[in-house]
């Protein structure tokens, strides 16, 4: 009787546990579908970007020189002076030119009174026309000499022929210098170039120039406006072309010849072209990729796509891998995996800014 008991406890007792364990299970959670921000892949006209490295250069660097020669009298400036147009830069001593001038004065006012004289018999047919001809021949030789002398003694002045920075000086004062003797160089620095090299495969898109703009990390210079100014027609030895563009170099600029510069180039594309957001791409060892959004399983899927080239406003134009009306993950594509379910978030409502109503 007392084991029959006891059989009876022991069975209750594992049924009691049994109870107990199954009303202690986890009730099954609900599913978690992460939300991600999509676009529709579209073939528009976009526009293409290029940057290029290059340097900072002035409008032009010229040296001047005296067409006479002498000593070197007056020398006006040093290197860095700014001189403006028509500002007297040296002066070679114009003793022996006045000397000059003086001398051929005084023998073409003689020469000039006999050919008006002449002139005036040769008028009233008192003399023949030969007689006159020497005369006038004699005057025309003497007034040009005259008129040299008078050039030779102007030219003793060296004068600034635009507005610019005095670069570099060749000579000292006092110094006897030649005719073409170069005495000072002079930057002409109103507006400045930069200078790049390009491509050939580029020659083209730059060509389609639409907008520039210059930056210049050592001046504080960003997206300031620049004009396409040349493209030469024929490569350097490197194989590469040169492109210039030209900005004016405002007073509260603080750019130099010789600081080096980036130009972005925004391009029109000639044709339309796919292109997806810049944060849709992602990177797997040597492929590209993005991720489709299936709108029917409500799943993602990897898919390989071949870029063509960088575009404009944070775009990527494709090559191939794409279709026209497809959807693709713009964010967060890196924590994505294959096959898994997500929700596009809403677009962004102009009177919702930032989705918090």
């Amino acid at each position: 009787m007392k084991i029959k008991n006891i059989i009876l406890l022991l069975g209750l007792s594992i049924i009691a546990l049994s109870g107990c364990k199954n009303s202690g299970k986890e009730a099954p959670q609900a599913k978690t579908i992460k939300k991600v921000k999509v676009e529709t892949v579209t073939d528009d006209a976009v526009q293409n970007t290029m940057v290029l490295n290059g340097k900072i250069k002035e409008k032009s660097l010229t040296s001047l020189s005296f067409r006479v020669g002498g000593p070197l009298k007056k020398l006006n400036v040093k290197q860095g002076d700014y001189v403006r147009t028509g500002q007297v830069i040296a002066e070679i001593d114009n003793r022996d030119y006045q000397l000059q001038i003086e001398t051929s004065k005084a023998q073409f006012e003689q020469v000039q009174g006999e050919y008006n004289r002449y002139k005036q018999l040769v008028e009233q047919k008192k003399i023949p026309e030969n007689t006159f001809e020497k005369i006038k021949s004699g005057y025309l030789m003497t007034k040009t000499a005259y008129e040299n002398a008078q050039n030779q003694l102007n030219d003793t002045k060296l004068k600034a022929p635009f507005s610019g920075y005095i670069y570099e000086k060749f000579v000292e004062n006092y110094q006897t210098v030649g005719a073409g003797t170069p005495i000072v160089s002079i930057i002409d620095n109103s507006h400045l170039e930069v200078v790049a090299s390009i491509a050939e495969s580029q020659l083209n898109r730059i060509k389609g120039d639409r907008r520039s703009f210059l930056h210049v990390k050592n001046a504080g210079i960003n997206k300031l406006p620049v004009q396409l100014l040349s493209v030469s027609e024929k490569a350097k030895q490197d194989g590469l072309y040169e492109v210039k563009f030209s900005f004016e170099n405002k007073d509260d600029l603080k750019v130099a010849p010789g600081m080096t510069a980036e130009v972005t180039i925004y391009c029109q594309s000639g044709e339309n072209q796919l292109s997806v957001a810049s944060t849709a791409i992602f990177h797997e060892k040597t492929s590209t990729y993005v991720w489709i959004y299936n709108s029917s399983t409500g799943k993602v899927e990897k898919r390989e796509i071949k870029i063509l080239l960088d575009g404009a406003d944070g775009r990527v134009n494709i090559r191939s891998g794409l279709n026209n009306g497809e959807q693709v993950v713009t964010a967060g594509v890196h924590y994505l995996f294959e096959g898994q379910e997500v929700k596009p978030l809403p677009a962004s409502s102009v009177t919702n800014i930032g989705g918090l109503l």
